[in-house]
């Protein structure tokens, strides 16, 4: 299956270089879950703060078990923190 993969802020280091930095197309197994997309690109599951599946919010403990499927777009997001 193909997933468009979104990171931001600081996770954008992760991207490869020819994704112009915003997002990355990944090809996965059908039974992918978030960790293995943030797996494809060396992102560690614990940066991963806020994420989101066509544009609906992931409850952290959902994380780890939830599947993707095909057509996806997963956004992900670092701690932000402001002042």
């Amino acid at each position: 299956m193909k997933i468009k993969l979104k990171l931001y802020a600081t996770l954008r280091d992760y991207l490869p270089a020819e994704s112009g930095g915003k997002e990355a197309m990944l090809e996965l197994p059908d039974a992918a879950t978030i960790p293995d997309a943030l797996a494809a690109l060396a992102v560690p599951v614990g940066l991963a703060h806020i994420v989101m599946i066509n544009c609906r919010h992931v409850l952290r403990a959902d994380v780890a078990g939830r599947r993707l499927m095909d057509g996806d777009q997963l956004a992900v997001f670092p701690a932000i923190g402001g002042g």
